[in-house]
Protein backbone atom coordinates (compact mmCIF):
# COMPACT_ATOMS: atom_id res chain seq x y z
CA UNK A 1 0.00 0.00 0.00
CA UNK A 2 1.27 3.45 -0.83
CA UNK A 3 0.48 6.88 0.62
CA UNK A 4 -2.22 7.63 -1.95
CA UNK A 5 -4.06 4.37 -1.19
CA UNK A 6 -3.75 4.96 2.56
CA UNK A 7 -5.33 8.41 2.32
CA UNK A 8 -7.96 7.36 -0.21
CA UNK A 9 -9.43 5.18 2.56
CA UNK A 10 -9.59 8.13 4.98
CA UNK A 11 -10.82 10.78 2.52
CA UNK A 12 -14.55 9.99 2.84
CA UNK A 13 -14.63 10.02 6.65
CA UNK A 14 -12.22 12.74 7.80
CA UNK A 15 -12.44 16.51 7.53
CA UNK A 16 -9.66 18.29 5.57
CA UNK A 17 -8.06 19.58 8.79
CA UNK A 18 -8.03 16.03 10.21
CA UNK A 19 -6.50 14.66 7.02
CA UNK A 20 -3.74 17.28 7.23
CA UNK A 21 -2.86 16.20 10.78
CA UNK A 22 -2.78 12.54 9.75
CA UNK A 23 -0.63 13.46 6.75
CA UNK A 24 1.79 15.33 9.01
CA UNK A 25 2.04 12.25 11.22
CA UNK A 26 2.51 10.00 8.18
CA UNK A 27 5.37 12.16 6.87
CA UNK A 28 7.07 12.56 10.28
CA UNK A 29 6.85 8.84 11.02
CA UNK A 30 8.09 7.83 7.59
CA UNK A 31 11.00 10.27 7.81
CA UNK A 32 11.77 9.39 11.44
CA UNK A 33 12.05 5.68 10.63
CA UNK A 34 14.02 6.25 7.41
CA UNK A 35 16.83 3.74 7.14
CA UNK A 36 15.28 1.41 9.76
CA UNK A 37 14.22 -2.12 8.87
CA UNK A 38 12.17 -4.89 10.45
CA UNK A 39 13.20 -8.52 10.94
CA UNK A 40 10.58 -9.51 8.39
CA UNK A 41 11.23 -9.65 4.65
CA UNK A 42 9.25 -8.08 1.84
CA UNK A 43 7.96 -10.04 -1.17
CA UNK A 44 11.34 -9.66 -2.91
CA UNK A 45 13.18 -11.14 0.10
CA UNK A 46 14.63 -7.81 1.24
CA UNK A 47 14.35 -6.48 4.79
CA UNK A 48 11.00 -4.72 5.25
CA UNK A 49 11.08 -0.96 5.81
CA UNK A 50 10.18 -0.22 9.43
CA UNK A 51 7.55 2.30 8.35
CA UNK A 52 5.33 -0.55 7.12
CA UNK A 53 4.75 -1.59 10.75
CA UNK A 54 3.27 1.70 12.06
CA UNK A 55 1.21 2.04 8.88
CA UNK A 56 -0.18 -1.47 9.41
CA UNK A 57 -1.04 -0.62 13.03
CA UNK A 58 -3.10 2.34 11.79
CA UNK A 59 -4.77 0.06 9.24
CA UNK A 60 -5.65 -2.50 11.93
CA UNK A 61 -7.34 0.30 13.87
CA UNK A 62 -9.30 1.25 10.72
CA UNK A 63 -10.08 -2.09 9.13
CA UNK A 64 -10.40 -4.42 12.10
CA UNK A 65 -11.50 -2.10 14.90
CA UNK A 66 -13.57 0.23 12.73
CA UNK A 67 -11.91 3.29 14.24
CA UNK A 68 -11.35 6.31 11.99
CA UNK A 69 -10.80 8.88 14.72
CA UNK A 70 -7.70 10.83 13.62
CA UNK A 71 -6.26 10.73 17.16
CA UNK A 72 -6.14 6.93 16.98
CA UNK A 73 -4.72 6.93 13.45
CA UNK A 74 -1.99 9.40 14.42
CA UNK A 75 -1.18 7.40 17.56
CA UNK A 76 -1.09 4.15 15.57
CA UNK A 77 1.31 5.72 13.09
CA UNK A 78 3.43 7.39 15.77
CA UNK A 79 3.46 4.78 18.52
CA UNK A 80 7.23 4.13 18.15
CA UNK A 81 8.34 7.71 17.46
CA UNK A 82 9.73 8.48 20.91
CA UNK A 83 11.72 5.28 21.32
CA UNK A 84 13.00 4.76 17.77
CA UNK A 85 13.53 8.27 16.34
CA UNK A 86 14.82 11.69 17.32
CA UNK A 87 11.29 13.04 17.85
CA UNK A 88 10.95 14.94 21.11
CA UNK A 89 7.87 15.00 23.30
CA UNK A 90 7.81 18.79 22.90
CA UNK A 91 7.63 18.59 19.11
CA UNK A 92 5.13 15.75 19.30
CA UNK A 93 2.86 17.81 21.57
CA UNK A 94 3.28 20.91 19.40
CA UNK A 95 2.24 19.00 16.26
CA UNK A 96 -0.57 16.86 17.66
CA UNK A 97 -1.62 18.20 21.06
CA UNK A 98 -1.28 16.97 24.62
CA UNK A 99 -3.67 14.00 24.38
CA UNK A 100 -1.89 12.27 21.50
CA UNK A 101 1.47 13.14 23.07
CA UNK A 102 0.40 11.43 26.32
CA UNK A 103 -0.84 8.35 24.46
CA UNK A 104 2.41 7.98 22.52
CA UNK A 105 4.48 8.58 25.66
CA UNK A 106 2.53 5.82 27.36
CA UNK A 107 3.32 3.49 24.43
CA UNK A 108 7.04 4.27 24.50
CA UNK A 109 9.42 1.96 26.26
CA UNK A 110 11.32 4.96 27.58
CA UNK A 111 12.31 4.25 30.29
CA UNK A 112 12.18 0.55 29.45
CA UNK A 113 11.87 -0.82 32.98
CA UNK A 114 8.35 -0.85 34.32
CA UNK A 115 6.86 -0.30 30.85
CA UNK A 116 3.96 -2.76 31.09
CA UNK A 117 3.18 -1.88 34.70
CA UNK A 118 3.10 1.82 33.76
CA UNK A 119 0.83 1.09 30.81
CA UNK A 120 -1.58 -0.99 32.92
CA UNK A 121 -1.67 1.47 35.80
CA UNK A 122 -1.64 4.84 34.03
CA UNK A 123 -2.45 4.06 30.42
CA UNK A 124 -5.67 5.26 28.91
CA UNK A 125 -7.87 2.71 27.19
CA UNK A 126 -7.02 4.45 23.90
CA UNK A 127 -3.29 3.85 24.36
CA UNK A 128 -3.98 0.27 25.42
CA UNK A 129 -6.02 -0.37 22.29
CA UNK A 130 -3.21 0.94 20.09
CA UNK A 131 -0.76 -1.28 22.01
CA UNK A 132 -2.92 -4.32 21.30
CA UNK A 133 -2.99 -3.44 17.59
CA UNK A 134 0.78 -2.98 17.70
CA UNK A 135 1.27 -6.41 19.25
CA UNK A 136 -1.16 -8.01 16.80
CA UNK A 137 0.87 -6.69 13.89
CA UNK A 138 4.11 -7.81 15.53
CA UNK A 139 2.77 -11.33 16.04
CA UNK A 140 1.49 -11.50 12.46
CA UNK A 141 4.84 -10.48 11.01
CA UNK A 142 7.14 -13.01 12.72
CA UNK A 143 7.42 -15.58 9.91
CA UNK A 144 11.00 -14.53 9.13
CA UNK A 145 12.11 -14.51 12.78
CA UNK A 146 13.86 -17.30 14.63
CA UNK A 147 11.76 -19.78 16.57
CA UNK A 148 13.40 -18.52 19.78
CA UNK A 149 12.33 -14.94 19.06
CA UNK A 150 8.78 -16.07 18.24
CA UNK A 151 8.61 -18.07 21.47
CA UNK A 152 9.76 -15.03 23.50
CA UNK A 153 7.09 -12.88 21.85
CA UNK A 154 4.36 -15.39 22.66
CA UNK A 155 5.47 -15.63 26.31
CA UNK A 156 5.71 -11.81 26.54
CA UNK A 157 2.23 -11.53 25.08
CA UNK A 158 0.77 -13.98 27.58
CA UNK A 159 2.57 -12.42 30.57
CA UNK A 160 2.17 -8.74 29.73
CA UNK A 161 -0.25 -8.06 26.91
CA UNK A 162 -3.15 -10.22 28.12
CA UNK A 163 -3.33 -8.23 31.39
CA UNK A 164 -3.30 -4.98 29.36
CA UNK A 165 -6.26 -6.38 27.42
CA UNK A 166 -8.07 -6.97 30.70
CA UNK A 167 -7.43 -3.37 31.77
CA UNK A 168 -8.67 -2.14 28.40
CA UNK A 169 -11.96 -3.97 28.93
CA UNK A 170 -12.35 -2.29 32.31
CA UNK A 171 -11.41 1.23 31.14
CA UNK A 172 -12.97 1.46 27.65
CA UNK A 173 -16.38 3.08 27.29
CA UNK A 174 -19.18 0.63 26.63
CA UNK A 175 -19.72 1.73 23.01
CA UNK A 176 -16.09 0.93 22.16
CA UNK A 177 -16.13 -2.36 24.08
CA UNK A 178 -19.23 -3.46 22.23
CA UNK A 179 -17.76 -2.59 18.82
CA UNK A 180 -14.14 -3.62 19.27
CA UNK A 181 -14.07 -6.48 21.74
Amino acid sequence: MNKEEFFKRLQPVLAPSELLKVELAYVLVKDGHRGQFRKELDVAGNPMRYFEHPRRVALILNDECGIYDPKFIITGLGHDLLEDTHMSTELLEHCFGPEICKWIKMLSKVPKEGYYERLKKFGTWEAMLVKLCDRLDNLRSMDDCTSEFRARQVVDTMQHIYPVCGELLVKAPRDYRDNVC
